[in-house]
């Protein structure tokens, strides 16, 4: 949670310049509105999310991250040879 709070202050404070650019009820280039739907939906998912992380077992949690990380990095890949 602090490395969150540090970086969206920092975003925050990195966008002020720009401020002039950016969309309403945004703070540098935090978005309030983002915050607002973010912040209850993730503290409601984390809940959730724990319980799984409890239930299974180790190596399926592993096995899990690793298939995430695989996806994201196929993405990615797709995304710098279109």
């Amino acid at each position: 949670m602090p490395i969150s709070i540090a970086g969206a202050v920092g975003y925050a404070l990195a966008g002020l310049p720009h401020q002039a650019l950016l969309p309403p009820l945004s703070v540098g280039f935090v978005s309030l509105v983002a915050v607002a739907v973010m912040a209850p939906a993730s503290s409601f998912a984390a809940v959730y999310g724990a319980r799984l992380a409890h239930a299974l077992s180790r190596r399926r949690l592993e096995i899990a991250l690793g298939i995430f990380l695989l996806a994201v990095s196929v993405r990615f890949m797709a995304s710098l040879l279109s």
